[in-house]
């Protein structure tokens, strides 16, 4: 029989917090036998990753351990899409803290739904003080994800899922042509987008997404994520998804390079520069180093935009 939900946790150079993500998947509540497999994908890691995971698939015969030589997010998530078995492919990640009654809350809903897609609330597990740059406007760029304690069917593209905790139908992730390698994480490199791109094609195309509150997971912090170099990198290398996805998708194109695009980037610029003087004078640090990022982010989409072919 083939099950249900194939789990698929593509995993980089995070073998420690994959351990506590793994034992956790390894002793959650399953309603049934045989409804879950879970797949592990190991993109290219440098560190243990292939022993703690071999480990896991040798003691459990629902583990699958896979190794996707491309460095790319999109790459190990295709190949999760290509080796799973399930009806449904639920994603998660090798940071994600995972509650016993996750997949039973997610069989659930399937079972009473039939949804296309469907994904639940992130919450952030801060284990110390939070930066003192950090505001409500950063909680996307830490993967935060709330939007009520009501289920909802989601017909507009301004609530978005994250990788970490989405579940979509194989067949309708394979029509969408599965995640694209142009988008997602590379190594070190914090591109994102991925999920954007999926989720708008499924929006526009009136699928059946879901977002339902009692299946939440949290997100444990890396050591880098306190710091505020990796801000502001997640904020330069996410200008480069935002454009590839403009690109994909624009309407309007002047030499092919969207046009929406470097008008809002103009003015977001010039808006970012204002708040940041105004910031300035009123010596509140946070607010000035937040809207300094939005500038570096537009100015990158600017020159994004005038190198375009």
């Amino acid at each position: 029989m083939k099950p249900l939900i194939s789990i698929v946790l593509c995993t980089y150079n995070n073998a420690d917090s994959l351990e506590i993500t793994m034992n956790q998947l390894a002793t959650m509540d399953q309603p049934e036998p045989g409804l879950i497999e879970i797949i592990i994908v190991d993109n290219n890691s440098p560190d243990h990753t292939a022993q703690i995971a071999q480990h896991f698939s040798t003691r459990h015969p629902h583990f699958h351990y896979y190794f996707e030589p491309k460095q790319g997010l999109s790459h190990a998530r295709n190949t999760g899409l290509e080796k799973a078995q399930g009806e449904y492919i639920l994603f998660t990640d090798d940071d994600a803290d995972i509650p016993a009654n996750w997949t039973k809350e997610y069989i659930n809903t399937i079972r009473n739904l039939s949804p296309d897609c469907l994904y639940s609330k992130i919450s952030i597990i801060w284990d110390r003080p939070k930066p003192w740059w950090f505001l409500p406007q950063y909680t996307p760029c830490f993967v935060g994800l709330d939007y009520g304690d009501s289920l909802l069917e989601i017909n507009d593209i301004h609530r978005e899922f994250y990788g970490k905790n989405f579940c979509v139908r194989k067949t309708l992730l394979i029509e969408l042509g599965g995640f694209d390698p142009n988008l997602g994480r590379q190594g070190s490199k914090l591109a994102a987008g991925e999920e954007t791109l999926l989720y708008r094609k499924m929006v526009w195309a009136k699928n059946k997404v879901i977002y339902f509150p009692s299946a939440g997971v949290g997100h444990r912090l890396k050591e880098r994520e306190y710091t505020s170099e990796n801000i502001k990198k997640l904020f330069v290398d996410g200008a480069h998804s935002s454009f590839h996805i403009a690109k994909l998708t624009a309407r309007k194109k002047l030499m092919g390079r969207p046009v929406r695009l470097l008008i809002d980037a103009l003015t977001n610029s010039f808006s970012a520069s204002l708040k940041f003087i105004f910031a300035l004078v009123k010596m509140d640090k946070a607010a000035r180093f937040y809207h300094y990022l939005c500038i570096c982010k537009n100015l990158t989409l600017i020159k994004l935009w005038l190198k375009s072919s």
